[in-house]
């Protein structure tokens, strides 16, 4: 099996969803100064509910030219039982437990330690490589946003989040939040006093009280109705 599937399928193996990226990110940590590459762990942590903050590595430039950053987070989906990654006979990587594999974005993790290793094991010149692993990105960029990204010298980077094709650049996502909103109607007796009261449906619907007011009122104004 090949170095980089071997730890994809390490990485893989532990749980990590948004909030909970201690052991991964422990084990990203140890293979990078395992590599005599220093690795810096930011307090953001437990500002943004999470049990890691980011982790920030720099691989000292050995060449002229542009230096780069590489980014990747660490958390899952939360999983909905263990996590068993297994290769078939196609090469394919699958959990055999039936529920997430994690390759969002464990894949990439794998693949920025490995080209790491790589890089200083071949001794390949480079202009300078920076990596930056952040946590809870499936609940909104939270890590990222936490990132100082002052420590960056790179002003070129490449963020691997996308099963796409080399090359294309994503611009956009869909978006959505949740919120709750809790409405209060005014109780009123419906036959003596219709237009003291007020709907608690009408404006959750969309009734706009500049085309129909969310007060009851009556169908004639010398009768209770």
């Amino acid at each position: 099996m090949p170095e980089v599937l071997e730890l994809f399928t390490e990485l893989a193996a532990i749980p990590s969803p948004s909030g909970e990226e201690r052991a991964v990110a422990d084990v990203v940590a140890a293979y990078l100064r395992d590599c005599a590459v220093d690795v810096d762990e930011d307090d953001t942590g437990p500002s943004i509910g999470s049990s890691a903050g980011n982790l920030y590595a720099r691989v000292e430039p050995t060449a002229p030219g542009t230096p780069i950053f590489l980014c990747a987070h660490l958390d899952t989906v939360p999983p909905t039982s263990r996590i068993a990654p297994v290769v078939d006979d196609d090469g394919i990587v699958r959990n055999a437990a039936g529920t997430i594999l994690g390759a969002d974005d464990k894949s990439a993790v794998a693949v920025m330690l490995d080209a790491t290793r790589r890089v200083l094991a071949e001794r390949r010149p480079h202009a300078g490589i920076e990596l930056v692993f952040t946590p809870k990105e499936e609940v909104g960029l939270i890590g990222a946003n936490a990132f100082d990204t002052s420590r960056l010298s790179a002003r070129h980077g490449f963020v691997y989040d996308q099963a796409a094709p080399i090359g294309e650049v994503v611009l956009g996502a869909p978006f959505a939040q949740s919120f709750v909103v809790t409405y209060h109607g005014r109780a009123t007796h419906a036959g003596m006093y219709p237009e003291d009261g007020r709907n608690a449906i009408a404006r959750p619907l969309g009734q706009s009280p500049s085309c129909a007011s969310d007060a009851w009122t009556r169908t004639q104004p010398r009768t209770s109705a």
